[in-house]
């Protein structure tokens, strides 16, 4: 139904080449997931298939993409900046006798007092504007389904939701995710994009595995393929240095032969000519053989030697008769203990208040003298400026030395040279999060507030990233939907209620299928 034949894709910026020569096809009942590291061109590649028109500004590429005569359905990652001052009234009405309306968004827990609403866009939580724009592409009714972080925002019940599409989709379904737990419940097809040799060469693998099952694989096949090249270049030396001495033996010969002896002359001659050829063959074996390969998803997240809190030392309490926004009360009754080295993480519904709260123990904690904190927002315009680059936001003072170690520091979470040189707003946003780790490393904060650290980290950055965080021995309060960061990370789970914050549902993050 869609048929991608010898794509390769550049930036237009640098002409770094983000996919070499790929070709695969999609068909009734795929559920083909789009993996690799930040940057590597997984928005690219899909923005290519939906939006050519709008991906022309910043990409090139050669290669035939066909799926006449289906249509597709495409589900950005970012919602388009036209329809943030559009309210939802004008985006549902066309759809008011249209009886999949009201299924569909009961389907996505959409209430009907925002189906209908006055209110724009922008003033949407960000869950809310994804499971707007999800309804809005299903009740167009297409072929294909072409979905960017499709729960990027959602809640947990959310994120069940969409996982439970995917699956049950009839449809073929092309999408990135960097959720561990959906790849692994919905995806029977893989298609993994790499920027190996740090970032020199383009890769692209498709398989017919399920994402653990290839990934496991994947693990395999280059510990394999090392240690054979490995095996193989040991031969090749042990034969190189017994060429060599036999280069060596054959040339003092014939510096050491008499002119009274030109028949001795020609055979040392005829002898060192089959030498230099054994030589040659043996070059020629090397290059045939079997090659190191790289793999990218070696990232150092180390956060082990940051300073700690001490156990039991109060880091914030909370009592919180009202939470609000504005004149709209979210929550009441809103209490909460932190000490330290506690990992705590909280959930809840699309638009409850979870930000709001975190933004106000922010503030709390500014205040203390005691403790060095650091907050990574939601939104990346509270912690950027966007028009500066990597280095200049980490060593803003412009000292060598510091210009020097954010260098180094950037180079150790894959960050090309050019990428640490060019604006930040062009980063992806797994960049993003990686270069707000990297300014948390030269801070060394004792105290982490962290609103969706893992939301665009891809499933490669995110293990070491859940690993680092885990060992992390100061205080972290976070808000998560990752199921994975709130199994491996989190010592408390909490959710955030009308009624104040209580303790989650542990089915709904298990690891296990009791959910």
């Amino acid at each position: 139904m869609l048929q991608v034949n010898n794509l390769t894709v550049t930036q237009n910026r640098d002409q770094r080449t983000l996919i070499s020569d790929l070709s695969f096809s999609l068909l009734k009942g795929d559920k083909l997931a789009v993996i690799g590291a930040e940057g590597n061109g997984k928005t690219a590649l899909l923005r290519i298939i939906c939006e050519p028109e709008l991906a022309s500004a910043y990409l090139s590429w050669q290669g035939h993409i066909d799926y006449a005569p289906y249509h597709i359905g495409y589900l950005a990652q970012e919602t388009p900046p036209h329809l943030y001052d559009k309210t939802v009234e004008v985006l549902t009405r066309p759809y008011i006798s249209d009886g999949d309306l009201y299924r569909f968004a009961d389907e996505l827990m959409l209430r009907e007092d925002i189906l209908f609403s006055r209110r724009t866009i922008e003033s949407l939580s960000g869950g809310e504007r994804m499971k707007l724009r999800f309804l809005l592409v299903r009740l167009k009714r297409p072929d294909i389904f072409v979905l960017d972080e499709p729960i990027n925002d959602l809640d947990l019940e959310g994120i069940q939701l969409v996982e439970a599409f995917i699956s049950d989709c009839p449809k073929p379904v092309l999408f990135v995710s960097h959720d561990e737990t959906l790849l692994d419940r919905t995806a029977n097809k893989i298609l993994h994009i790499e920027q190996i040799w740090r970032r020199t060469e383009a890769r692209a693998t498709y398989s017919s595995l399920g994402f653990s099952e290839y990934m496991t694989k994947f693990v395999y096949d280059i510990e394999r393929q090392n240690r054979i090249a490995a095996k193989e270049e040991k031969v090749f030396r042990n034969k190189m240095r017994r060429h060599l001495e036999i280069q060596d033996k054959v040339h003092r010969a014939q510096e050491n032969i008499s002119r009274r002896d030109p028949s001795g002359a020609r055979l040392l001659k005829k002898k060192m000519h089959s030498v230099k050829s054994t030589g040659r063959r043996l070059e020629r074996e090397r290059n045939e053989g079997t090659k190191r390969t790289d793999r990218e998803d070696d990232v150092d997240f180390f956060l082990a030697d940051m300073p700690h809190v001490p156990n039991g030392k109060e880091v914030i309490r909370v009592n919180l008769p009202f939470l609000t926004i504005g004149e709209t009360i979210l929550s009441r009754n809103v209490q909460l203990l932190v000490k330290g080295p506690e990992r705590i993480a909280i959930t809840g519904e699309n638009g409850c208040g979870k930000s709001t709260l975190l933004r106000l123990m922010v503030e709390e904690l500014r205040e203390r003298n005691d403790l060095q904190l650091f907050y990574l927002p939601q939104e990346w315009q509270e912690l950027f400026d966007i028009e500066n680059n990597a280095i200049d936001y980490l060593a803003s003072d412009g000292r060598a030395g510091l210009r020097q170690e954010a260098a180094n520091l950037l180079g150790s979470l894959n960050f090309a040279r050019e990428e640490m040189l060019r604006p930040i707003e062009t980063l992806s946003g797994g960049q993003k999060v990686k270069l707000a780790f990297a300014k948390m490393r030269l801070t060394r904060p004792d105290v982490l507030l962290l609103d969706e650290p893992s939301r665009h980290l891809s499933p490669l950055s995110n293990p070491a990233f859940r690993e680092s965080v885990a060992t992390y021995p100061g205080c972290v309060i976070s808000i998560s939907h990752d199921r994975a960061f709130l199994r491996e990370v989190c010592t408390r789970v909490l959710r955030l209620t009308k009624d104040g914050l209580r303790e989650e549902d542990r089915r709904l993050y298990a690891g296990d299928d009791s959910d």
